[in-house]
């Protein structure tokens, strides 16, 4: 019987092949997997559709690709609706459960965020990366380079590419956790920036309201600016706003301060009990703390017409892979 978060991609490419019209091939699902927030590239999305097979839930057709089977239709009409509905802030919670990062002594695994693009882009999306981490924009100036035909976490670079890895803001989330003070990550949303002072929210997407991470809404929308907040100073960027224990306050604040020194930066509004926060609402008894999200300097690159294949939240990863971009 496979685990959850296996049936969980099991249940999403049936759900890709149900919602596209003929045949399919792995590349194109593993594709789409990665949009959906699933970091799963060709070879074991091939290993996935094996198991579908062996259910009779797709059927191969030759080098075309596959189709969903009726038993296979059946199967999606079954399955929880909580298994999307939710499924996000369950991701959310697990990275967090699985964050080791400990700031005082830069040690642990860390949540990173995942981007391929062309190897011909490489050199001008890095000058861009930094200046967006020099700005103040990205939540840490660390970041690891796979070139292709290299394994990232599991999953072959393919030919032509790279992949970039980058701190995620949930890193800060569970560090506060291990620390033992309760988060809950709300909402993912768009951020005024004016005069390089994050003003008010214009967008926001409630996490657990959410079957696609918003990031990637927002990102696909052409919804940000952050080459331009990076030229003027004023612009639309991505940020997140979590919740922590009003009691927690001043513990939390010194946790901030570690992760500062650990260079994890990004956080913009900490700790504030105002309501509503930046135009957000915080529940009574709690603060709210607002950071720019780690996807930022993958948008601006998108903003500039290089292709990118984003995945938010992708995995953990020893921070000690992660160095500095001079």
């Amino acid at each position: 019987m496979p685990d959850a978060e296996t049936q969980r991609k099991l249940i999403e490419i049936l759900r890709i092949l149900s919602e596209t019209n003929g045949e399919v091939g792995a590349r194109k699902i593993a594709e789409e997997l990665n949009r959906r927030g699933y970091n799963l590239g060709e070879r074991a999305t091939r290993y996935h559709l094996r198991m579908l097979d062996e259910r009779g839930f797709t059927k191969k057709h030759g080098y075309l690709g596959r189709v969903i089977t009726p038993l296979g239709e059946e199967e999606l009409k079954h399955a929880l609706v909580t298994d999307r509905l939710g499924f996000i802030s369950t991701r959310i919670e697990d990275y967090e459960f699985r964050t080791t990062f400990d700031p005082s002594a830069d040690t642990g695994d860390a949540v990173v965020n995942i981007c391929y693009i062309n190897k011909a882009d490489c050199d001008k999306a890095l000058e861009v990366l930094k200046q967006v981490v020099e700005a103040g924009y990205a939540i840490s100036p660390r970041l690891k380079v796979v070139d292709e035909g290299q394994e990232i976490l599991e999953n072959d670079v393919p030919e032509g590419q790279v992949a970039i890895a980058t701190f995620c803001s949930i890193t800060i989330d569970g560090v506060l956790l291990k620390r033992g003070i309760p988060v809950s990550l709300k909402y993912g949303g768009i951020i005024r920036v004016r005069d390089n002072k994050a003003e008010r929210f214009t967008d926001i997407i409630d996490y657990r309201g959410t079957s696609i991470n918003p990031m990637n809404v927002f990102v696909s929308r052409k919804m940000t600016s952050v080459l331009k907040v990076l030229e003027t100073g004023s612009g639309n960027a991505l940020a997140n706003v979590r919740e922590i224990p009003i009691n927690a306050r001043e513990k939390a604040l010194g946790i901030i301060e570690e992760l500062r020194g650990a260079e994890v930066y990004g956080i913009f509004s900490a700790c504030e009990s105002v309501r509503p926060l930046l135009g957000v609402p915080v529940e009574p008894g709690t603060c709210g703390i607002a950071s720019y999200s780690g996807i930022n300097p993958f948008a601006a690159l998108a903003e500039m017409g290089i292709k990118t294949r984003i995945i938010p939240l992708a995995a953990v990863m020893n921070s000690k892979e992660l160095k500095r971009l001079d």
